[in-house]
């Protein structure tokens, strides 16, 4: 359940429900949470047809039966002692793949939270881990309406980097965030209707790295970045995933996409994690490289943030330099296929 998760007109809800159910007002526990074995299959919507609605302390309805199905994103929990990094992370109790990368999100469920312990995965050859302290929160435990919850994470890692005249590297992460569950009611996706509780969540990420010179023996910024990000996200009982998440724009005005639970059948279709692609470096500008490693993978699709395919084309040697001077700023998306079609693999970068 990780934060960096995927997402015109106000909609007139007029569905007609049982008093009973409008009224009806679930309290979510460590029990609703992802748990070591949990999968999860979400359909992503990137039309602006939907709208979060107000904040209210009354049962709402969130009639969003016409939810499109653009693509999906796959999701597996698993033990955390499964995993290459686990000897960094004790403190977790299940893991899942690190968003559309080759690595893993650790957490820590408990019947008072489920937060994220932090992250490891490898870039450019070398392995990064980062431990949260205090631990990300993702939703505090037991969580009905009125729960919230905020504060600050931070993590911080150093390693071996030689370059020019550098032998290390560091990067640091600090995390301000803040959530609300601000809504109940009862939402129909066209996965089927269901008593749900909405969490407004808001977090501002700070990124940094820096750099330890040989000359001088200090260490200088090399980049640094932030970004914010609004979701809303729905929780029911015995899902243990989100019922839905709209991701919106820096503005929390505008709505970017929306994803809806699917089920919980996972398959070669719906892989969405780079289990077998190292993509770099996203952001990219000019130009991104595609390193695959599964000796099957033939050719990469790229799609823009609406679904429309804007190229195919065959990789060799495993690897595809792609030229993105033509691209607009922002989100995109790829497939890596087989010389059958079959994905292998799924993930996004970004055009700066």
């Amino acid at each position: 359940m990780k934060k960096y998760l995927l997402f015109t007109l106000g909609i007139a809800c007029t569905m007609v429900l049982p008093v009973h159910l409008l009224t009806a007002q679930i309290t979510v526990t460590q029990a609703d949470m992802p748990a070591v074995g949990t999968k999860a299959v979400m359909a992503v919507d990137t039309s602006a047809s939907f709208t979060p609605q107000p904040a209210s302390s009354s049962s709402q309805v969130w009639n969003y039966s016409a939810l499109g199905n653009i693509y999906t994103n796959s999701y597996l929990y698993v033990a955390p002692s499964a995993t290459p990094y686990y000897s960094a992370f004790h403190s977790s109790n299940v893991a899942d793949s690190v968003a559309y990368g080759s690595g893993y999100t650790y957490n820590f469920s408990g019947p008072t939270s489920y937060s994220e312990t932090g992250f490891a995965e490898k870039l450019y050859g070398y392995t990064v881990g980062i431990n949260a302290h205090p631990f990300f929160e993702q939703i505090p435990l037991p969580a009905t309406y009125g729960t919230i919850d905020g504060g600050v994470s931070k993590g911080d890692t150093t390693m071996a980097f030689t370059y020019l005249i550098y032998d290390s590297a560091r990067a640091t992460v600090t995390i301000t965030y803040a959530d609300t569950i601000d809504a109940f009611g009862m939402m129909t996706t066209p996965f089927g209707t269901d008593s749900v509780i909405r969490q407004k969540h808001y977090d501002k990420t700070i990124d940094s790295a820096f750099v330890h010179s040989t000359i001088t023996h200090t260490w200088a910024l090399y980049r640094a970045s932030d970004s914010i990000d609004y979701q809303y996200r729905w929780y029911a009982k015995g899902i243990n995933y989100y019922f839905a998440v709209m991701q919106m724009d820096v503005t929390n005005k505008k709505v970017i996409n929306t994803q809806w639970y699917d089920g919980a059948n996972l398959g070669i279709e719906e892989i969405s994690h780079s289990v077998y692609t190292n993509v770099y470096p996203n952001p990219c500008k000019t130009e991104i490289t595609f390193n695959c490693t599964s000796q099957l993978a033939k050719q990469i699709s790229i799609f823009d943030i609406t679904g429309r395919q804007l190229s195919v084309t065959a990789i060799k040697n495993g690897i595809l330099n792609l030229n993105t001077s033509a691209y607009s700023s922002g989100m995109y998306f790829y497939k890596v296929s087989d010389i059958s079609g079959n994905i292998l693999d799924r993930g996004k970068f970004i055009v700066q």
